[in-house]
């Protein structure tokens, strides 16, 4: 099997095992990252979308990336897992994250989050809204 395909499997497992959990979005997401060994890049809030609330995502070593989105209802996750044409697309949402939250408060990752999230639905990853 190879290591995009373990990884795959084992953030699908993740996903699974942590979807019933009473715990919030941003805990499953960790939770997540941590049962599966990859590394949460984000969780960021998605302005302005109708269908999409948060969106966090989690980096594997075979240079895959989990994504999981959380409905506008909060009730839903969505998941999917997608290949390295995506890191220029996470890339400021993963160094936004990074900074001081001083330096979060000066910076709109607004834009950021919606592009990614647009170039999802584009690939056929996630419904479109």
């Amino acid at each position: 099997m190879a290591a995009d395909e373990l990884d795959s499997l084992v953030f699908q497992m993740a996903v699974e095992s942590v979807g019933a959990l009473s715990i919030g979005f941003t805990e499953k997401a960790a939770a997540i990252a941590a049962r599966s060994r990859g590394i949460l890049l984000f969780d960021v809030r998605v302005d302005g979308d109708a269908t999409v609330q948060r969106i966090a995502a989690i980096r594997y070593p075979s240079d895959r990336t989990g994504v999981l989105a959380l409905d506008i209802k909060g009730v839903a996750i969505r998941h999917c897992i997608v290949g390295g044409i995506f890191s220029s697309l996470t890339a400021p949402l993963e160094n936004w994250t990074g900074m001081p939250l001083s330096m979060q408060a000066k910076i709109n990752v607004d834009d950021h989050a919606a592009l990614f999230l647009g170039a999802l639905r584009e690939a056929g990853h996630m419904p479109v809204s």
